[in-house]
């Protein structure tokens, strides 16, 4: 048993801040909060943490992440074509099996340190990087990338059929489903994986969802990510990737859908209609020079949640870059609040992935998933509004500790069992050899 000291940012609507109190984790749940000396009568044979310069908040929820394309930072924002459709850059089938777990590795070990707690994971997976997931503590839902039209011919607008993707990527989602739903203690679940309406057949799609059905999971997929996807659904199919999307079942509370950039009225209503939550990229998204219409969205009642997507597993830095977006698209200068954006990162990302009743705030009964924020820093330092500063303020690096299910995941910055500065530097070189096959 835990009893964690300083101040407690708890994302309850009623108490959700609670200045110098503290925490108290039984077993894999919250037990407690509130005042320091009465919990610590209540609680006498409880370890003490003493985080006092520390904000006590719960862990990001981070629903849409690719964590192998950190292959790509620095460079992927900046090509004018999504990493996947090009031959020009290493990642995805241009990557070894062992090279791919690397990096999908590196990327949940930074999306933990830097406080998520909880992350949907798509991409190329394997067993050994799932097996990653589940000996860091990571909370995940897991999904392969599946997909049967030849990626590296999009770019040049020809859509054109790849069997054994279609076979392969399908074959690995039910794969993954068998062996991994439901393992870790419950702490890894899984999802179908369909990449997007234009880059799976109607045909591959309405078999993706009638999978889904039958092992009663959820949904993975971009949706309304580019223009050229909404054109070639219009050619293909003659209505919106949205419309298609519902026609077909696949929208609904089971769904999370990444993007979301190019919607009508009526692609919106639909979203909302059929209770589809929406995963937020605002970092990706703004780099490329797109904005989704967040504030429309969430006006009308869609669940929108932040997530980092690729190239960072930071979710402040989404957060910072989603405030920014909400003021673009709604022509606001001061709305949302910055607790607006915290509870996009946190409970609103729990609630997209169907675990708002375990996680996403610090609740008694719910799982004991939170993270501790150094706030003595200087550029942290004063802090006159917790949310304010998290959101503004504070980065991946001042995240001080980390637990998951109730147990240290990350301590004093350090990722446990992990020696951080051998994986950096294996990650450089293999990175350095991927990248000199193209010079």
């Amino acid at each position: 048993m835990l009893l964690i000291k300083g101040d407690i940012i708890t994302m309850n609507e009623d108490d959700d801040i609670l200045l110098q109190s503290a925490i108290v984790i039984k077993g894999d749940k919250i037990e407690a909060s509130g005042d320091v000396i009465t919990l610590a009568k209540q609680y006498p044979d409880a370890e003490v943490v003493d985080c006092s310069s520390m904000m006590i908040m719960p862990g990001f929820v981070n629903p849409h992440y690719h964590g192998a394309l950190v292959i790509n930072r620095g460079v992927g924002s900046d090509t004018g074509v999504p990493p996947l459709y090009s031959r020009n850059m290493p990642q995805g089938v241009l990557l070894t099996e062992e090279e791919c777990d690397l990096f999908n590795i590196f990327g949940y070990v930074e999306a933990l340190r830097a406080g998520n707690t909880c992350i949907g994971s798509n991409y190329i997976q394997s067993t050994k990087s799932l097996t990653a997931i589940k000996d860091l503590g990571l909370r995940a839902v897991i999904s392969e990338r599946v997909h049967n039209i030849d990626f590296f011919r999009v770019p040049e607008g020809v859509y054109s059929l790849d069997e054994q993707a279609q076979e392969g990527t399908l074959a690995k989602n039910i794969e993954l489903i068998d062996k991994w739903h439901n393992s870790a203690n419950g702490r890894i679940t899984c999802h179908f994986g369909p990449h997007a309406p234009d880059t799976c057949t109607t045909n591959f799609l309405e078999e993706i969802i009638s999978l889904a059905r039958k092992y009663d999971v959820g949904i993975t997929t971009h949706l309304a990510q580019s223009k050229m996807e909404v054109e070639e659904i219009q050619r293909r199919d003659g209505i919106t990737p949205v419309q298609l999307y519902h026609e077909l079942g696949i929208l609904g509370s089971k769904t999370v859908a990444a993007h979301c950039i190019h919607l009508t009225e009526a692609d919106q209503a639909l979203l909302v209609e059929t209770n589809t939550s929406v995963a937020h990229v605002p970092e990706g998204n703004l780099k490329k020079g797109d904005i989704a219409p967040i504030a429309a969205l969430e006006e009308k009642g869609v669940n929108v949640a932040i997530c980092t997507d690729s190239m960072s597993g930071s979710m402040f830095e989404s957060m910072r870059f989603g405030l920014a977006v909400h003021r673009l698209s709604s022509g606001r200068r001061i709305g949302p609040t910055p607790r607006h954006i915290v509870e996009m990162g946190t409970l609103k990302g729990a609630k997209a992935l169907g675990m708002d009743h375990d996680i996403g705030s610090l609740e008694v009964g719910k799982k004991a998933d939170l993270i501790a924020i150094h706030k003595d820093k200087f550029h942290i330092a004063p802090i006159i509004s917790p949310y304010g500063t998290i959101v503004h303020s504070v980065q991946a690096s001042d995240v001080a500790h980390v637990w998951i299910d109730g147990e240290w995941c990350v301590r004093d910055g350090n990722v446990t069992g992990i020696d951080e500065e051998q994986l950096s530097a294996e990650v450089q070189y293999v990175s350095d050899k991927c990248w000199g096959r193209y010079k």
